[in-house]
């Protein structure tokens, strides 16, 4: 390759296809989304410069690496050879063959089809089929006719040349979309079986659509895809005439008008036979205004989009060879030119200089350590949750705490952000202190400098302990703080603490050290401790927790903690949560008040469902207000839908909101109050504090009554669990 201004989109295809452009396997996943895509096809089509790419000449022994688009390994075993790896620009190139070819689904294994196991895409999201969306002639009048079809001239007399008179905005919403899977039957789907009949697909009544995925063929020799889109193209061009013959020629009524309309919009050298003994042959104009739309218009469409995409304005930055830690200091300091690597990006990029187990990377090696099966120590099931999680594991067996709370997204081939936030953290704390020594821990080490200091070796030699940290912490949040997925989880340093401390073997195996990090966790949410300054306080707690593992008495820091648990103003106390002060109550007091309970387990208010994470019904839970809006008086429910909608309304207090089944939610609706009591079971009523006093009609003040009793049981009941671990 050498460096360019531009690029020929069809002889990157080829490269690609021969496996002489490859992606280093420390690459991310696609993560660019449709509207991305979209904005990325509207600046071709308009040919705009559409930033660069960076390539580095290397051999295939320098990175392991793999397909573009698919999570295929490249087979090196037959010995070592020339390619081109793409350092930067992955989503670019991956949207532009996506969009502009069938590269994504080209078959290796040498059969030349196009394989129908879509699993082996990187991401769902390349799951789609492109198009150019245009007005159909019987609405060209009232749309903007950019292509010039009406007329039949297209809009550009040298497409090759001539820039567009239309900007990305004015096409971004023709540029569109249709989503397929493996069964989908579909023309437009890869694997269809006839994909000949994708011409009727795209002659709508309203619109047509140019298939842009045909613009490049499978491969060298093989011009079906060009066929298929002339087809196409001719096809359009043959709606147009047939229909402005219909509309404008059948109604003319002397031969005089019908040869004037034929020298109108026929030029010389197609008129033909069309006027015989001076009369016009309505089959010869028909036929030779389609011979002349074909030329001016459907051939001029085909080269400009082909045009489009064999002279992008796509800045090639080619890196001659060098050796692999030459190009991750490459790929690390892509930064200081401003492009955005994340340090987790950074961090693969490092490791992947040193070889790691089965010669598989650093994120797949993640990957396999979240979806790995595990046997969990039972000494941290808390007793009111032992019967379910026997129940649990009885009926599937082992699994996984990480991959049941979501860590990775298998469909788009992604690890959860706030996995990979906490990963670096837990590592860099796991490199720096590997001791746990009290005291050490310093804020500094969960800081980019810090982790991007680490070395290829701290960074393989330890990847392993910190992914077992964090799926220990995940199954630890799960059974003892009713967290059902990664994203409930409401302060992310939290989960940086309980992955570094149960990365410790021993840790993780003491039940007292157990129960100290519930107790903590439930006084540092409901205490505010963590609504400011998060960062200090999360290895100030990191230290006082192994200062109390060496002490066990040494409890001081967590009981004044406690002292603060629901009595934190403007955050977790009484005035506050009542909505009598000015300040709205943030939305964690309200999740961490469902998870508490979710984490007691009860039974659902009108089925009889067991709410806890183990159920079935777990991940469809509800939050619902406890007192619903129906059981309010009619004052309160006539009110506009702005005012019951009011955060400062004590109807929206965090006080007023449980866990409920979507059942029990239609169930209770907006029923009155006597059939709310009525119905719900007795049980359920009791655990979780709702007491209406025998108010028939409730109203804001005694809405407010009824929640600040519930304020009390509540904070008794967060006070019993913390004291039973203290």
């Amino acid at each position: 390759m050498k460096n360019d201004t531009k690029t020929n989109l069809k002889e990157m295809i080829e490269l690609i296809q021969k496996q002489e452009l490859l992606l280093p396997d420390f690459q991310r996943g696609f993560v660019w989304d449709i509207e991305m895509q979209q904005r990325l096809v509207a600046s071709v089509l308009t040919k705009m410069p559409i930033g660069s790419i960076l390539v580095l000449e290397a051999d295939t022994e320098d990175f392991g690496c793999r397909i573009l688009g698919r999570k295929d390994e490249v087979d090196t075993s037959g010995g070592n050879r020339n390619v081109n790896v793409l350092l930067d620009g992955q989503q670019r190139m991956t949207a532009l063959a996506n969009v502009f070819s069938n590269q994504l689904f080209y078959d290796y294994s040498g059969s030349g089809k196009l394989m129908t196991d879509y699993r082996r895409l990187i991401s769902v999201d390349l799951q789609n089929r492109f198009f150019l969306r245009i007005p159909s002639v019987e609405n060209l009048d009232e749309k903007e006719d950019w292509f010039h079809l009406k007329e039949l001239q297209f809009a550009m007399t040298s497409p090759e040349s001539d820039v567009p008179e239309f900007l990305t905005g004015d096409i971004r919403e023709d540029i569109v979309y249709f989503s397929y899977d493996e069964k989908t039957q579909e023309v437009y789907a890869p694997h269809a079986e006839k994909p000949q009949n994708i011409g009727n697909f795209c002659l709508k009544e309203d619109y047509y659509y140019i298939p842009l995925f045909l613009l490049i063929n499978n491969r060298k020799g093989d011009s079906s895809n060009e066929t298929r889109l002339k087809n196409i193209l001719k096809d359009i061009v043959t709606r147009v005439v047939r229909y402005r013959i219909e509309k404008e020629f059948d109604i003319l009524t002397t031969e005089s008008q019908k040869q004037e309309f034929v020298n109108k919009y026929i030029e010389d050298d197609y008129k033909g036979e069309i006027i015989k003994a001076e009369k016009v042959d309505r089959s010869e104009l028909e036929e030779s205004w389609i011979s002349m739309g074909e030329t001016h218009w459907a051939d001029k469409m085909k080269q400009y989009l082909t045009c489009c995409i064999s002279n992008l304005d796509l800045h090639q930055i080619v890196v001659s060879k060098s050796d692999r830690n030459r190009a991750i200091d490459i790929y690390e300091n892509l930064n200081i030119g401003g492009i955005s690597l994340s340090t987790f990006e950074l961090v693969l990029a490092k490791a992947a200089k040193k070889k790691l187990a089965s010669n598989k990377n650093l994120f797949d090696l993640i990957v396999d350590d979240i979806q790995r099966t595990k046997k969990y120590d039972e000494k941290i099931v808390p007793d009111r949750m032992k019967k379910y999680y026997k129940c649990f594991i009885d009926t599937i067996g082992m699994y996984s705490a990480s991959d049941r709370l979501g860590c990775f997204d298998e469909k788009k081939n992604q690890l959860n952000k706030k996995y990979t936030d906490i990963f670096l953290n837990v590592l860099s704390l796991i490199c720096y202190v590997p001791d746990y020594q009290k005291n050490r821990v310093e804020l500094s080490y969960i800081k980019r400098d810090k982790i991007l200091s680490l070395t290829s070796d701290e960074i393989c030699n330890n990847y392993g302990k910190a992914c077992k940290g964090i799926d220990r912490a995940c199954f630890f949040l799960q059974v003892r703080c009713g967290i059902r997925k990664i994203q409930e989880i409401n302060y992310n340093l939290m989960l940086v603490l309980l992955g570094y401390i149960l990365s410790n073997d021993s840790f993780y195996e003491n039940e007292n050290i157990i129960n100290i990090l519930e107790a903590w966790y439930w006084c540092s949410i409901f205490s505010g401790r963590y609504d400011k300054d998060q960062s200090e306080n999360i290895i100030e707690d990191i230290n006082h927790v192994l200062s109390i593992i060496k002490n066990p008495e040494d409890k001081n820091w967590i009981q004044d903690m406690k002292k603060n648990v629901f009595h934190m103003q403007g955050f977790s106390d009484k005035e506050t949560l009542l909505m009598k002060t000015s300040v709205i109550p943030k939305a964690v007091v309200r999740k961490t008040l469902c998870q508490f309970y979710l984490a007691e387990t009860y039974t659902d208010l009108m089925t009889d469902a067991e709410i806890q994470v183990f159920s079935d019904v777990c991940d469809k839970l509800e939050e619902h207000h406890i007192v619903p809006v129906g059981t309010l008086d009619s004052t309160y429910k006539g009110m506009e839908k702005k005012r019951r909608d009011d955060k400062k309304n004590v109807f929206n207090s965090p006080l007023n909101f449980i866990y409920i089944t979507k059942d029990s939610n239609q169930k209770i609706s907006n029923h009155q109050v006597e059939y709310y009591v009525k119905y719900c079971n007795d049980n359920s009523v009791y655990d979780l504090h709702i007491d209406i006093n025998g108010k028939k009609e409730i109203n804001e003040p005694n809405l407010a009554e009824i929640l600040e009793k519930r304020f009390g049981s509540v904070k008794a009941d967060v006070e019993k669990r913390v004291n039973m671990y203290l």
